[in-house]
């Protein structure tokens, strides 16, 4: 049994009935499997499980900088931001806060750029602070 072909097809069933089938049909494989293969599937449904969640866990966090942004792009030049704290273009900041596809996987932020959002959020925050006190 490999995880990968039964992963794939678990993902193409669309009905409850495919689903209850599937598992009727894994489970009979599965008993009849000698001991070692049942380890060795063991293994490679956690390892499996393990690369699921640490796929979710990254989707998530890329979802939640949209998120933590999406409320303050109105209020900012994303350009300007790009250009002065990045040096690149307003597209490859977007396409990072919105997990646009580039070259075919979702673009995100490396941890250094994030650092230099933080940075460049906080700059632009003391910059209007100073204006609003000398209104």
């Amino acid at each position: 049994m490999n995880i990968e072909n039964l992963l794939a097809e678990w993902q193409n069933i669309d009905t409850e009935e495919g689903k209850q089938t599937f598992i009727s049909k894994a489970k009979e494989n599965f008993r009849i499997l000698p001991k070692e293969e049942k380890n060795k599937f063991a293994e490679d449904f956690f390892a499996a499980a393990e690369k699921e969640v640490s796929r979710g866990e990254k989707l998530l966090e890329e979802i939640e900088m949209r998120e933590r942004l999406n409320h303050i792009i109105p209020f900012i030049n994303i350009s300007e931001i790009s250009k002065k704290y990045f040096h690149k273009s307003a597209n490859w900041l977007y396409q990072r806060i919105n997990g646009y596809n580039v070259n075919g996987k979702p673009a995100k932020f490396s941890d250094e750029e994030k650092n230099v959002l933080r940075f460049a959020l906080n700059d632009i925050s003391k910059i209007m602070q100073d204006a609003s006190s000398k209104i």
